[in-house]
């Protein structure tokens, strides 16, 4: 299903902006590497994901107008986390 792939993209933001905001919460201080290594991996897995589940709902023709906004809505609120992690 193609939501639930956005869903598991989203998830790795949540990730990355938990891990992120726990060892800096105030996103003022230093954090330790591998958080930012961390947030390579996440930030990869997000963006391969979120470009798969375009494709997997044309694919099995299961695209939909409510999926789009779906996925759309998740990128919106993962560019929060990526801005974070910056």
């Amino acid at each position: 299903a193609p939501n639930a792939v956005t869903t598991l993209g989203g998830l790795h933001c949540a990730i990355m902006y938990a891990v992120i905001w726990h060892y800096s919460p105030n996103f003022d201080s230093v954090v330790p590497d591998w958080t930012l290594l961390l947030c390579g991996y996440c930030t990869l897995a997000y963006y391969t994901l979120d470009c798969m589940d375009g494709k997997q709902a044309r694919r099995t023709g299961t695209s939909s107008p409510l999926g789009q906004l779906f996925d759309h809505g998740f990128d919106c609120i993962c560019n929060l986390a990526h801005l974070s992690a910056a």
